[in-house]
């Protein structure tokens, strides 16, 4: 990694604040002690300086952090599978709590990306901003031919912020897969790699403004929805230019009445639409909160900021249907069949043991009335039994569960006793349906047919070059070591407590020969002896000193 006083900076940055939360074991447990000044450490309490339960303060570190962190704890908390529950809902509490940045950066941003004369394209910015993230900021303005456009532009240095961030996060997730075996377990660099790349993906407006674009075009043949146009001309990777639709949000109570919206009619219409995008079109808007879902004056529903979207293909869209048709039934066995069957590595899966612990989750979710049975958190905590039994759920499920949770609390706000599962049973049952329909089955069949006489036809070819290589000598055996890093890591810490141990024995024992012998002269002031003794106590400590900084000991 490349060092410089700015990423030093961050590191020290970083180290007080998980200090002033509390958080010094992980100081010490990833070696960031070494950048807090000895002052500032003697000064601190161990206690946090807000008392509060630790995901909670962890949600104020990443607050603290700024942006990048913030907008990471977010995504971060559709890890259900890797996450424990408390800490999941907590960072889904995590707000976009940052001050909008000054016109002035807005302005010179559009003058780069627009050209220094603009005013031919755009008529007028508000100098006022309509919202304010992590990421960026939104203007309403007004294009020179008169139509109303809302204009997002990215957070200035936002960029550069986050890539030193990112780096050091890497960092970070190695030292943890290293020091706990729980992070290793979890795969935590893997799991921040994915996170990373949806950051950057967030903070690419192209990639929103696609979003955009192919969610308009799966949703306008419906009457009752409707999604901004992209005014592509003026859009760039750090300016996305849409048209202004205006709108309240769907559980504004006085929006409802002044469309005449029947509340229960109103959530009915929402779910069907998010479940044509997951079951059908296998593309959904994953974050359908009240902020991002508003209704117009017509009473049609507007679906906004498309940053954040899941992508199921017909094969995950099959065992998608097959785990909540499983969920709502109380069929373990289907549930157990459908994880299994979205992991490559099943056939190392106890499907017995399996059957068995989601069985366990029975009097939680399958006994519960139909009106208030929690598909999200059914199947976060399925999930999370996957991830016991080392089954590796893509990260779309997970988004998946995420989007349910939001979509429940929403529906819930509208009408109290509606479910998820009372819409969702015929629409499973219709898709099923149709994937029994020969016409729907008989295309992919044929393919997987051809895919499989080629192979067959490749297999004796295959099989004589394997003998071929058989008889020349050349098989080569490749071992994989699993968790050696951790091994190597026990032995460093044993070899360097005997290091140590061999050293502080040769200090007491070589003090006493000279001191018993008080055979060698003495330097002016102070016996030799003792200046061997305080030299060697000295190197002594500083072993032990760095040895605990890594945490070698």
């Amino acid at each position: 990694m490349r060092w410089d006083w700015h990423t030093w900076g961050r590191y020290r940055q970083i180290a007080e604040i998980l200090g002033r939360h509390g958080f010094f074991f992980v100081l010490d447990s990833l070696g960031l002690s070494r950048h807090l000044p000895w002052g500032w450490r003697m000064r601190q309490s161990p206690a946090p300086s807000i008392d509060a339960r630790w995901p909670e303060r962890l949600r104020l570190v990443l607050a603290d952090l700024g942006p990048t962190y913030i907008k990471l704890g977010q995504l971060a908390s559709t890890r259900s599978d890797v996450l424990p529950p408390d800490v999941v809902q907590s960072l889904e509490h995590l707000q976009d709590d940052v001050p909008p940045f000054d016109f002035a950066e807005v302005t010179g941003i559009l003058a780069s990306e627009w050209g220094a004369d603009y005013s031919t394209l755009v008529e007028h910015v508000d100098p006022e901003p309509l919202a304010a993230a992590s990421i960026g900021q939104v203007h309403r303005a007004r294009l020179a031919d008169g139509r109303a456009i809302v204009v997002k532009v990215r957070r200035p240095g936002i960029v550069e912020q986050s890539e030193a961030d990112f780096r050091i996060l890497r960092t970070l997730a190695e030292l943890a897969e290293h020091r706990w075996p729980w992070a290793q377990e979890a795969q935590l660099t893997e799991v921040v790699e994915e996170l990373i790349s949806a950051l950057r993906e967030e903070m690419d407006f192209t990639i929103e403004a696609r979003n955009t674009d192919t969610g308009r075009a799966n949703l306008t043949d419906s009457d009752e929805v409707v999604v901004p146009e992209v005014i592509w001309s003026l859009t760039r990777s750090s300016v996305l230019v849409l048209e202004d639709l205006p709108g309240e949000k769907i559980t504004d109570g006085a929006a409802l009445a002044r469309t005449g919206r029947e509340p229960r009619q109103l959530a009915r219409t929402l779910v069907a639409v998010i479940y044509r995008q997951i079951f059908e079109q296998g593309f959904f808007h994953a974050d359908p909160h009240p902020g991002n879902i508003h209704l117009d004056a017509e009473g049609r529903l507007i679906f906004l900021d498309w940053g954040l979207v899941g992508v199921l293909s017909r094969v995950m869209r099959h065992h998608s249907v097959d785990l909540v048709l499983g969920l709502a039934q109380g069929d373990s066995e289907l549930v157990a069949d459908a994880l299994m069957a979205m992991n490559g590595n099943r056939w190392q899966t106890d499907r017995m043991r399996l059957i068995r612990d989601i069985e366990r989750l029975r009097h939680r979710y399958y006994e519960a009335q139909l009106g208030s049975f929690p598909v999200g958190q059914a199947l976060s905590d399925i999930f999370r039994v996957a991830r016991r039994h080392h089954l590796q759920v893509p990260s779309e499920y997970l988004l998946l569960a995420r989007t349910a949770v939001i979509l429940d609390g929403v529906v819930r706000q509208l009408d109290p006793a509606f479910s998820l599962v009372e819409l969702g049973k015929p629409m499973a049952l219709e898709l099923i349906r149709q994937r029994l329909d020969p016409r729907n089955w008989l295309g992919p069949a044929l393919g997987a047919g051809r895919r499989s006489l080629a192979s067959f036809m490749a297999l004796p070819g295959e099989l004589e070059r394997t003998l071929a290589t058989l008889s020349r000598g050349e098989v080569r055996i490749v071992l994989e070591h699993r968790n050696m890093d951790h091994i190597l890591w026990h032995w460093e810490k044993l070899a360097n407590r005997i290091a140590l141990s061999f050293l502080l024995g040769a200090v007491v024992l070589g003090t006493a020969w000279v001191v018993r012998r008080q055979q060698l002269t003495h330097l002016p002031g102070l016996p030799f002896g003792t200046y061997a003794f305080v030299v060697t106590l000295v190197l002594a400590a500083g072993l032990f000193l760095a040895a605990v900084r890594r945490g070698r000991l």
